[in-house]
């Protein structure tokens, strides 16, 4: 038995999609970019695990760029300065045996003319990678490849720990100290909005496996979440280049995957997309018997290929970007009255749940606003809900709120400012 999960093991370790982690890395406190994440796994799943010791890690840029989909111009700037912020990042984990404190990676070698990086890891987290035969999960990486938010990343690791018991919970203080943002989202509604449902989104899009959730409350007030995981059926992974995935889309019921990559290593794209589509215009007739070699016939063809044509297509392309992008960039009047009202509804459910959690903040808006011009509008006769009920009286308490509880609506400060920018620049 234990000869047979050896042998899965190294399979495991020299498969470059997938990786074996230790579930005390995965349950790790740290505070990392999902590019920094993306390339510290990417790392992982370059080195053999199988081995006594990791020896120098080199990745190429166009590796890392791939794995991570950078539409970064200047590429390797970017990836220098992630790597530079990675490197001062901490990562910390403690059970009843141990305390780890560590750095991610020791040292960063960017090679500028030969474009590649080399890395070394630290000793004190080797052990967590290398020989590792039990309190692990494995990870197939391409699950991650399309994630943009580092939660998503994080609960796509917990979803595959923990995938045999079909689910997890966490208390909610524990979940967000792991994450380590115990002071960023002290508003559970902002909490549940940019972490909880982001990252479930992107993974009912993207990966194998998302979850569904339940709040357990004290009360009013969100304690405990519990996880439901479930599997996306319709999730296929693949790490094709998107223009081969495209040419696989047209011609996958004639030719087999391994045919069209092998044209890629011959022919241009233009190449092939001219003759395919050719070919498949051709195909309506039903003349065409081995359609397979038909098609091989047509993407060899460069005369389907007009260079000076392409050049005025992609041209016309770029030229209607431009124009699409400076028509979104003016916004117009009705434009703003949507975002401001986008923003207001936000404001509205923050007010609402600060007044739900703390009812003597509801006596301290009254209070607040019977200090004003409008010291008059509330009614005693009603309930504090019940006033509420009055759109416009609504709205004075909300940005009496704001006033009195700014950090509360931090999260729309921002946006406020740029619909002001806005507005101004009409």
């Amino acid at each position: 038995m234990e000869e047979k999960r050896d042998k899965a093991l190294l399979s495991i370790a020299n498969d470059p999609h997938r990786l074996i982690k230790t579930n005390p890395i995965i349950n790790a406190r740290f505070d990392i970019t999902a590019v920094q994440l993306k390339v510290f796994l990417k790392i992982i799943a370059s080195i053999d695990q199988s081995l006594d010791d990791i020896p120098e890690i080199k990745l190429s840029v166009k590796e890392i760029t791939k794995f991570i989909g950078s539409g970064s111009k200047n590429i390797h700037t970017y990836l220098q300065e992630e790597l530079s912020k990675l490197r001062k990042k901490d990562i910390n984990y403690e059970d009843e045996n141990i305390r780890l404190e560590s750095n991610f990676i020791n040292t960063i070698v960017y090679h500028k003319k030969e474009g590649y990086f080399t890395f070394e890891i630290p000793s004190k987290i080797k052990p967590f990678i290398l020989q590792i035969k039990e309190n692990f999960t494995v990870i197939d990486i391409r699950n991650i490849m399309h994630l943009d938010s580092v939660y998503s990343i994080r609960f796509y690791e917990f979803c595959k720990e923990y995938e045999r018991f079909k689910g997890f919970e966490y208390e909610l203080e524990e979940l967000k100290r792991i994450f380590g943002i115990e002071n960023k989202y002290k508003n559970y509604y902002d909490f549940k909005l940019k972490v909880l449902n982001q990252a479930r989104n992107e993974l009912i899009k993207n990966s194998e496996l998302y979850f569904d959730y339940e709040e357990v409350k004290a009360g009013k007030k969100v304690i405990k979440l519990r996880f439901k995981i479930r599997k996306n059926k319709k999730q296929v992974l693949t790490d094709v280049d998107p223009q081969i995935q495209e040419i696989l889309e047209l011609v996958k019921e004639y030719v087999p995957e391994s045919v069209v990559k092998a044209w890629f290593d011959k022919y241009s794209y233009e190449q092939i997309k001219k003759g395919v589509e050719y070919g498949l215009g051709k195909l309506n007739g039903g003349k065409v018997k081995d359609v397979a070699a038909y098609m091989q016939k047509m993407v060899s063809m460069p005369e389907f290929v007009d260079s000076e044509k392409v050049l005025k297509e992609q041209k016309a392309t770029k030229a209607k970007q431009k124009k699409a992008e400076k028509e979104i960039s003016q916004l117009s009047h009705e434009n703003v009255e949507k975002l401001k009202e986008m923003v207001y509804q936000e404001k509205v459910a923050i007010f609402r749940s600060l007044t739900q959690e703390d009812l003597s903040i509801q006596e301290q808006l009254i209070v607040k606003l019977r200090g004003g011009y409008f010291k008059s509008t509330y009614k005693d006769n009603l309930s504090f809900s019940e006033n509420l009920k009055d759109p416009m009286l609504e709205g004075m308490l909300v940005g009496v709120a704001q006033d009195l509880f700014p950090q509360a609506f931090l999260s729309i400060a921002s946006r406020e400012i740029e619909i002001k920018k806005m507005e101004d620049g009409f």
